[in-house]
């Protein structure tokens, strides 16, 4: 499900987007191509997406929301996991709801970049970076203190949830000959450090950049 989404949302930002930038781009000059990107990004995370270009490497940040495929069962996965390390001892606890804000992300990676053998203008790309993600969410659950009590509700109980890893990615990046612009899609696993230690999360990546600012 969460696929298809991704394939849906890029295809419609291909469709809607891709064409301007390429426009756009046709109509500078071929000698601004080449040491900056700037563009969008869909995946985990979703948003922006700037990339520094040097000779066979660079440097790549992307900022946006993670989590934006993700149904309610994650939230409620949390929760038990939070109220688990609350170490309550209530002798009976019932999740009931909750509301969470956006999920934010950074990514940060520094790129090998290869061209594709007899591939044209498709370059590969590997590399390895870290990775901070912010949210909160807001529990509304009851628990009961101690046998034969009556519940108690609690609502909008805050939980500021920060991860913090390191990852490894691989990549295919497409540079239109004619216009400054690029496609790129790649794979990234992510293991956190922080919060949940040595959990591995794959994350896909589909974008595209207008770029600019060569000699």
């Amino acid at each position: 499900m969460a696929l298809r989404w991704y394939l849906i949302c890029f295809l419609f930002a291909m469709r809607n987007i891709l064409p301007n930038l390429i426009l756009l781009g046709a109509l500078l000059p071929t000698s601004t191509f080449a040491q900056w990107g700037v563009g969008f990004r869909l995946g985990d995370p979703s948003g922006i997406s700037v990339k520094k270009y040097w000779s066979g490497h660079a440097f790549e940040a992307s900022l946006g929301r993670t989590h934006l495929f993700r149904n309610g069962g994650y939230y409620r996965d949390r929760y038990d996991t939070w109220y688990a390390d609350q170490r309550f001892n209530y002798t009976a606890h019932e999740f009931q709801g909750y509301r969470a804000t956006p999920a934010l992300g950074l990514q940060l990676h520094y790129l090998i970049q290869k061209d594709v053998r007899n591939a044209g203008d498709l370059d590969w790309y590997y590399g390895f970076g870290g990775q901070v993600r912010s949210q909160q969410y807001f529990y509304d659950y009851r628990y009961k203190p101690g046998p034969g009590n009556d519940w108690v509700v609690v609502r909008d109980e805050r939980v500021t949830n920060i991860d913090l890893g390191v990852d490894g990615v691989v990549g295919l990046e497409y540079n239109f000959n004619n216009a400054p612009v690029s496609i790129f899609t790649d794979l990234t696993l992510f293991m956190e450090l922080l919060d949940d230690p040595f959990v591995f999360r794959p994350q896909l990546g589909l974008g595209a950049r207008f770029r600019f600012g060569g000699a």
